[in-house]
């Protein structure tokens, strides 16, 4: 097997910086997989190696002879017979489970930082010093953009309460599945936005990119409800809302603008992802500085997170 390469990387000193920490935390075939669903057409020689590697490490089974994926501690249906679903779950791994799998959700930014160079998506938290956009035991979270419920299934195992947003039919129903291998995950099919009513979402063949933002060339689409955060919340009558995960395709920032009554009652702490739009870094934190000027923002590549120190 040839030596993994990392040509994407242009600066030399970052590259062997990560290669070094990746070789160290990760077992061989967990980074080859990731290696190969990134870089590679998707073929059936390549899904019989994810399927086995994956497989091999995580692959449970019930009593009952029903199979899931367990990740340190988190629960996934078995999704080997959906092979696109598969592989952007493979995607996912590397941005939702490196951290507790193989860093003891270890989320200083100096390793933060040099994972985000390397993700596709970064990962979902950040500290440094008092400044903690992390779960923590007995948080209220919002996972907007849920799609299977693989970073619902992480909160989870911190002992969070989630409301899972998910409006595609194909992805709900596999977050259903999530929830009910996982304790404290409530599933919503809708979608977040600055508005309620009804809306088309365009849908790619993977399904893990829907977007009511733009569409997709050679997509389906279904009818989706979308509603506002500030209105889900009130009309719940939930009383505090600590964490706020956003991954919904160009759709963060009328999310955000549908939040501003918790952003400025709650403050809860976000990691939003900011590469679907050019210019998603500069107005999502002027919105969210809009709804709660005490935030502290801090940039990532791909993603922003913010928090209220107090």
């Amino acid at each position: 097997m040839k030596e993994l390469q990392f040509n994407d990387l242009k600066n030399y000193k970052h590259m062997k910086k990560i290669k070094k920490i990746l070789k160290a935390i990760l077992p061989y075939g967990i980074l080859y997989l990731y290696r190969k669903s990134k870089y590679q057409d998707f073929t059936d020689v390549q899904h019989r190696i994810e399927t086995d590697i994956l497989s091999r490490y995580f692959l449970k089974n019930k009593e009952n002879g029903e199979s899931y994926f367990e990740i340190a501690g988190a629960k996934i249906p078995d999704i080997r017979n959906y092979p696109d679903k598969f592989r952007a779950f493979i995607i996912v791994f590397a941005e939702v489970y490196i951290f507790p799998c193989y860093l003891n959700d270890n989320y200083n930014k100096s390793i933060v930082e040099v994972l985000d160079i390397y993700t596709n998506g970064g990962p979902y938290g950040y500290k440094d010093g008092d400044f903690d956009v992390s779960i923590k035991k007995g948080d209220v979270v919002i996972d907007a953009g849920s799609w299977i419920g693989d970073f619902a299934a992480y909160a989870s195992t911190k002992e969070a309460i989630t409301y899972a947003f998910e409006p595609v039919n194909s992805n709900y129903e596999l977050l259903q599945k999530t929830a009910e291998l996982n304790r404290n995950i409530y599933p919503v099919q809708k979608g977040l936005s600055n508005r309620t009513g009804k809306v088309s979402i365009s849908i790619p063949k993977h399904d893990a990119a829907s977007s009511i933002a733009w569409s997709h060339t050679y997509a389906n689409s279904e009818t989706i409800s979308i509603t506002t955060l500030d209105e889900f919340v009130k009309e719940n009558k939930i009383p505090k809302v600590d964490f706020i995960k956003v991954d919904i395709e160009g759709e963060e920032r009328n999310m955000l603008k549908g939040a501003s009554w918790v952003l400025k009652n709650y403050a809860p702490k976000l990691a939003i992802c900011t590469y679907h739009l050019p210019d998603d870094p500069q107005i999502l934190e002027k919105i969210i500085l809009e709804a709660n000027p005490k935030y502290k923002i801090v940039h990532l590549t791909r993603k922003l997170f913010a928090s209220v120190v107090t």
